[in-house]
């Protein structure tokens, strides 16, 4: 089960919902390729689906960008096979730069910044469960 967190910065108005874990639509590669619209990724997937010996990972992850420290909600996915390895890397929208996944430790984030006024702390508060 999955969770969704809610981040308000303590100086601006800024504020962002994010999800992070697991749900039913992760359980295999095939349900995980019904709602990945990223045609690389798609490609992956499908290449790994065919190999009997891979093995994988996802789950929906916040990525920070180490520039501009813009955040998004974003898909991670690993997938190892006996000759093949693949890990998704996810760009900034902001400034196109590879983004860092950041878990959520105690249900707050690592200290972060917020991303629109750069001043202020971001507090991260449960908000609800989601399959």
């Amino acid at each position: 089960m999955g969770e969704v967190f809610k981040l308000e910065c303590d100086t601006c108005q800024y504020e962002n919902r994010i999800s992070v874990g697991i749900g039913f639509l992760y359980t295999s590669l095939k349900s995980i390729a019904s709602f990945v619209k990223d045609p690389s990724i798609k490609q992956q997937l499908d290449s790994f689906m065919k190999d009997s010996s891979t093995s994988f990972h996802a789950y929906d992850a916040m990525y920070v960008c180490p520039q501009c420290k813009g955040i998004q909600n974003e898909l991670f996915i690993e997938m190892q096979s006996e000759s093949s390895h693949f890990k998704h890397s996810c760009s900034c929208m902001r400034c196109g730069t590879i983004m860092i996944d950041i878990p959520m430790e105690h249900n707050v984030p690592v200290q972060l910044n917020c991303p629109d006024c750069s001043e202020g702390g971001l507090k991260a508060t449960f908000y609800m469960d989601w399959d």
